[in-house]
């Protein structure tokens, strides 16, 4: 299933309803990342399992020309994909740096990100997982990559009311990491949205109030 591979790397064990990932290593030194669902049970392998791996092959190839995905994304099987592996940090990387020179971005790297996430919103799709840190890197060139797709939601059949407030999500984990990197490039009118968001997450977001 994973081609000529000679390296193949687990990075996340997953649960039963999720998939393991791979780091995978080709033998000409090409790179992957492979989530596969084999190892989930049987239920869940053909069911879940068929379902997410469909599903984001889906998003990922309606969103290659964003600039914002890993690109090569294709099915191994029904209960597995490969995507690109993207060289470089994590914004959880930089963010925990204990480095003060480390505990930054490249220029225009916010920029490209605000780009990217407006043409995946044109394109008909939210992400809502964005306050994760660790599923926005900084790929070569600080270029902007966004992972981890399982939680979005295409957008482009949604009412205008509710695609813009499944949007604001998006936009206020970008916010968040302005702030975080950049404090001086956010607005007054940004800095309210942002404390708004965070309100409204922090009382009324579905997984949190679960939690509690």
């Amino acid at each position: 299933m994973t081609g000529n591979a000679s390296h193949r790397e687990l990075i996340h064990a997953g649960g039963p309803f999720n998939a393991r990932v791979y780091r995978v290593a080709g033998d000409g030194g090409a790179r992957w990342i492979e989530k596969d669902f084999s190892a989930s049970p049987w239920i869940v392998r053909h069911t879940v399992g068929r379902f997410l791996v469909w599903r984001e092959c889906w998003i990922l190839r309606a969103l290659a020309g964003t600039g914002i995905v890993p690109g090569g994304v294709r099915r191994l099987s029904p209960a597995a994909l490969r995507e690109e592996f993207v060289e470089g940090p994590t914004l959880h990387d930089i963010l925990r740096s204990k480095e003060p020179g480390r505990r930054t971005v490249p220029d225009g790297f916010f920029e490209a990100f605000e780009a990217g996430l407006r043409a995946v919103h044109a394109a008909g799709f939210v992400h809502l997982d964005l306050h994760n840190s660790r599923n926005v890197m900084v790929a070569p060139g600080g270029r902007p990559v966004l992972i981890d797709w399982q939680s979005a939601l295409p957008t482009f059949l949604a009412p205008g009311p509710l695609r813009r407030s499944l949007e604001k999500i998006d936009w206020a984990g970008f916010c968040k990491f302005l702030d975080k990197l950049h404090p001086g490039d956010v607005s007054p009118r940004m800095r309210a949205f942002l404390d708004r968001q965070r309100f409204l997450r922090k009382h009324f977001w579905i997984p949190r109030v679960h939690r509690g």
